[in-house]
């Protein structure tokens, strides 16, 4: 079933001002994620911690939509300021021993990175394996899921190019060598349809503010139970220990088993109104609308840029995609070619040499033929 696309233009006023294709980046808010976070200031305003039901309210809902969205239990999902912190939250967590190895690919962006470097003072090295333009190698990976690797740290798509990692069929094998997959899946999570599940990894984490929509400072990170059990909480407070209803002492610290084992105080309400709103728009909309329509936005930037003379560094027809275009002008540097458009009103990045573009669910055909014009002016 196709969305109808006008009764969602008008939620993102960001429209009136540019071309955004840029949501690998940051992500323009829509005006009901905008509105809420709004709303929940004036809150606080004029009210101080009156309405402090409805924000726990908001945590709740905020549980359950990602949850429906990765296809977890709510049980399963904490909040997090960012994919640095649950990525970190998981490596000082997890129970290594000296002489541990951590399987993380060359070309890995550096949250994905620096997590697991920050072992070497516990005795836990970080082995490599060949990402050649992002691209992973099932086979290659598979072949070093041996001990004394105990973590394989994948990215579900690959930051500067767009490719998308054979993360099922990776996982299946390292979970048969007693082998723990985390996810960085800030690139894919709200574009890409797979669920926890089918994906067979151990933990998901992703920051809110590309493509969820959201603004920066929080996401979400979703752990399975046996993970859980194994992490020790990095960080300890009175939200993520088990204490009687409404007793706020504490005499001993037992912390709790579900996702809140890592939420160690208040959340940031404003952020949270925020993020339950755009879940809700997002899973309004439908997770399979907006993979349909970013896909064929993929595919009609990758030809025009083709037609034009751009080198084209992304996955082609044959290949999974998911919301990131790279390409190199024919002679002008990336830098420069990113400047170029951002002054003709086109918002991209320049990542590691490629123009990067990365439009979502809600641009126009038009506007992509806009694109194609301009592009043949740079």
């Amino acid at each position: 079933m196709s969305i109808d696309l006008a009764r969602w233009l008008p939620e993102f006023p960001v429209r009136q001002h540019c071309l955004y294709l840029d949501h690998a980046a940051v992500a323009p808010l829509p005006r009901p994620v905008a509105d809420a976070m709004r709303a929940r200031i004036a809150e606080q305003e004029t009210r101080g911690a009156h309405d402090w039901q409805a924000w726990r309210e908001s945590e709740m809902a905020v549980r359950a939509r990602a949850s429906e969205l990765i296809g977890c239990r709510g049980d399963d999902v904490t909040l997090i300021r960012s994919t640095s912190e649950g990525l970190s939250l998981i490596a000082q967590g997890f129970p290594w021993h000296a002489g541990d190895a951590v399987l993380v690919g060359d070309e890995e962006f550096a949250a994905n990175v620096a997590p697991w470097l920050a072992l070497a003072d516990r005795g836990v090295s970080v082995r490599r394996f060949a990402t050649p333009g992002g691209v992973v190698e099932a086979e290659q990976v598979i072949a070093l899921l041996e001990p004394p690797v105990r973590l394989l740290a994948l990215s579900w798509v690959a930051f500067h190019t767009g490719w998308v990692a054979p993360v099922a069929e990776i996982a299946e094998a390292a979970r048969a060598r007693g082998i723990v997959v985390v996810l960085d899946a800030i690139q894919g999570l709200g574009v890409l349809p797979d669920r926890f599940d089918t994906l067979g990894v151990d933990a998901v984490v992703a920051d809110g503010h590309k493509w969820l929509l959201a603004a920066e400072g929080l996401g979400v990170m979703a752990t399975r139970p046996e993970l859980r059990e194994r992490l020790s909480p990095v960080l300890a407070g009175w939200l993520n220990c088990r204490r009687p209803p409404h007793d706020l002492f504490l005499k001993e610290l037992e912390f709790q088993r579900d996702g809140r084992r890592f939420e160690p105080g208040s959340l940031p309400s404003v952020l949270v109104a925020g993020l339950a709103a755009s879940l809700d728009l997002l899973l309004e909309v439908g997770n399979a609308e907006v993979y349909q329509r970013i896909v064929a936005h993929v595919r009609t930037l990758t030809h025009a840029l083709l037609q034009e003379g751009w080198q084209v560094g992304s996955p082609g027809a044959q290949h999974r995609t998911a919301g990131i275009v790279a390409a190199k002008h024919q002679f002008l540097p990336a830098d420069e070619a990113a400047r170029r458009l951002r002054q003709r009103h086109i918002e991209v990045s320049a990542r590691q040499g490629w123009v990067r573009f990365s439009p979502h669910f809600y641009a126009t055909s038009g506007e992509l033929e806009a694109l194609r014009l301009i592009l043949g002016k740079l």
